[in-house]
């Protein structure tokens, strides 16, 4: 149960740092350069009040890339504030770290390792017992970075450093951003400068006579010869092949009574360089009112005009991710909201008890399709554990850190089935009073659980089929595609190839998830594997109870082993809850419904020798791999044999393989 709550809480801490987050950016999204300093102190104070931190300081790298001073800083009463000028002096153990584009993570202070004996001085003298500071890596550069601070020894959890580096990001993106703008003004002043030098560009066109007098400058502004003759012609050759249209547009403007001429467009040189050229001018009369005289100026602007177009795609990138934080929130409440559900409902069936040979192998297929992307279809009767396998799967392959998301389809009303996979907009049908994100949505990036698949609708199937064909879905309401990366498992107690036949599931359907499937033997198939369930589940249920139980009696578990457990586990399990309620000693003693007491009498018809059980193992292992006994995939790999060892057992077992095999 407490797992259930830790969980909950991560995920609101998780929501939490998501809304600070889209509110830090928010307010940075549209600021003046001039109001950054100040909006950046007051995210640091924010920062600290709602986080609960003693102390935010940012820096930035020196001008030599060996130090970092202090820039900005918040400090809670009570707590010195860090306004070193170096932070080298002060931490050097730290400091390296961050010049390595590593953060740094301290959860107590005294434990710093030994070399570290001098920060530790540093960290105590400003009171802090607990870091967590991030550099800020923009373009592949190290700018600066920021520290998150407690005067008490702090556990800094996942989800915290996760959060307060997404906090750091925001932080480093608005400094370039800031830095970028600052850089664009010195160009411009730059520029300014340039002119007031006289290096600019000058040229004349005569309209008339269409001849165009230039600068030395200005012919190497549009790299063209000293000793060329220039025209209106020569001058469009000069342009870049996708400005040229429009420019001749604006010179047709000028020539129909347009007098002032403000463009800018890119040259290409003979050695085939690109560059941005800024040109002014102003178009003179003649005596007879028609266009005589175009004289103006030109300027190399390539530089600045650069800084300018990284700064609008930083403006692009920074709202986008300010788009992605707010749909990622949504997202998050509606897991939270799946996820309350899901813990609350859910039960777990213990470890997997893997101690007989065919849950020896169906072990031995999880670990072989758990790293791929393929899709798995897990078929057994009901209670055999299919959500377990299913799990067991999804936290061995690689989107384990994300939660899988399952989906009970005999459980979703057929009305209702569209809206819970694949999600819903406002309004899209009378009492869709919300949006709401469907489970392929929930499950990008993770694995989804599509547990008794069989009892899917038609209509619905062809949408699951069309969602593993294109990878993208669309909300009820919404023409918007979107794409996502879901891994299926299916699972079902039906038999659906027989289902196929009978035309009550989708024959493309069925081949797209029956890519890996494992078959699940029933408990009663499986009779060696009930001691340990009995152990597992025996203490489960003492440990939440409050009961010690020592063992089982003995008839009690020759009882157990006997039964054919039509329920499977899930029954076995009710049997043993029951069983730790009524107890009342450290012996236990089970007991069966009372129509199973017949069925778990000892029956030796239904014993087999060890031999036997072992041939017959044995038959259905090279029956499910084709009869091949060795390389990759064959019986003695999958067994656990030396293929000589595999062949001598088959001889001795008398063994041999069917001629139409």
């Amino acid at each position: 149960m407490s797992n259930n709550n830790n969980t909950l809480i991560e995920l609101t801490a998780h929501v939490q740092f998501q809304s600070l987050l889209a509110e830090l950016s928010a307010s940075f999204v549209r600021i003046s350069p001039d109001k950054v300093d100040q909006e950046i102190q007051k995210s640091l104070q924010r920062i600290a009040e709602n986080l609960d931190i003693d102390q935010v300081s940012l820096g930035m790298i020196t001008a030599d890339r060996h130090d970092f001073y202090s820039k900005y800083t918040y400090a809670k009463s009570g707590t010195k504030p860090w306004e070193a000028e170096s932070l080298m002096s002060e931490v050097p153990y730290v400091t390296q770290v961050l010049l390595g584009g590593q953060p740094f993570i301290m959860h107590d202070v005294d434990e710093l390792p030994a070399e570290a004996a001098k920060d530790r001085d540093g960290f105590l003298r400003y009171g802090i017992k607990a870091d967590l500071i991030f550099p800020f890596i923009v373009g592949g550069h190290l700018t600066g970075g920021i520290g998150f601070a407690s005067a008490h020894p702090r556990q800094w959890s996942d989800a915290i450093v996760r959060g307060l580096g997404l906090i750091a990001d925001v932080f480093a993106n608005v400094l370039e951003r800031q830095m970028a703008v600052q850089t664009l003004q010195a160009k411009e002043e730059q520029m300014r400068l340039a002119a007031e030098a006289g290096n600019i560009g000058l040229w004349v066109w005569n309209i008339p006579q269409d001849t165009i007098w230039a600068t030395e400058r200005a012919r190497k502004l549009y790299g063209v010869m000293d000793h060329e003759k220039l025209n209106l012609q020569r001058f469009l050759d000069c342009l870049h092949a996708e400005d040229r249209q429009r420019v001749r547009a604006t010179v047709q403007g000028l020539l129909q009574g347009a007098t002032e001429l403000r463009d800018e467009y890119r040259v290409v040189h003979p050695d085939a360089s690109e560059h941005w050229i800024c040109a002014s001018g102003r178009c003179l009369a003649g005596a007879d009112g028609q266009p005589e005289q175009l004289m103006g100026v030109s300027l190399n602007i390539t530089e600045s005009r650069s800084t300018q177009l990284a700064l609008e795609q930083s403006n692009r990138e920074l709202n986008t991710a300010l788009e992605e934080i707010h749909q990622l929130k949504d997202q998050l409440q509606q897991e939270n909201i799946f996820l309350r559900h899901e813990i609350s409902g859910h039960q777990d069936l213990g470890k997997i008890v893997c101690g007989s040979p065919a849950m020896r192998l169906i072990t031995s297929q999880i670990e072989q399709v758990a790293p791929t992307p393929a899709s798995v279809l897990i078929l057994g009767e009901t209670g055999t554990g299919k959500e377990l396998l299913a799990t067991a799967i999804h936290k061995a392959s690689v989107r384990k850190d994300l939660p899988m998301i399952r989906v009970n389809c005999a459980a979703i009303p057929a009305a209702l089935i569209e809206s819970e996979l694949f999600g819903r907009e406002k309004g899209a049908y009378t009492g869709a009073l919300s949006k709401q994100i469907g489970r392929f949505e929930l499950a990008h990036g993770s694995t989804l659980f599509l547990d008794e698949i069989g009892e899917l609708p038609l209509d619905a199937q062809a949408k699951i089929l069309r969602v593993l064909q294109e990878k993208e879905i669309e909300r009820l309401g919404s023409p918007k595609s979107i794409k996502v990366d879901v891994r299926v498992i299916a699972a079902t107690n039906r038999n659906l190839s027989q289902e196929v036949v009978e035309g009550r599931f989708r024959e493309d359907l069925y081949y797209r998830l029956n890519v890996f499937p494992i078959q699940v033997p029933a408990l009663r198939d499986r009779r060696e594997d009930i001691p340990k369930l009995v152990e597992a589940f025996i203490e489960e249920f003492a440990r939440a109870m409050d009961k010690s139980i020592d063992v089982v009696a003995k008839t009690s578990l020759q009882a157990l082993c006997n039964y054919d457990w039509p329920g499977n586990i899930r029954e076995l399990r009710n049997v043993i809850e029951r069983a730790v309620i009524l107890a009342r000693g450290p012996v236990l003693k089970i007991m069966l419904p009372n129509d199973a007491l017949t069925a778990a009498l000892p029956t030796h018809a239904k014993l087999l020798s060890l031999e036997e059980v072992e041939r017959e193992h044995i038959l259905r292992v090279l029956d499910s791999c084709g009869w091949r006994v060795r390389g990759q995939g064959g019986a003695a790999a999958i067994l656990g044999l030396n293929p000589s060892t595999l062949e001598s057992r088959m001889l001795k077992l008398g063994i041999h393989r069917p001629s139409s095999s």
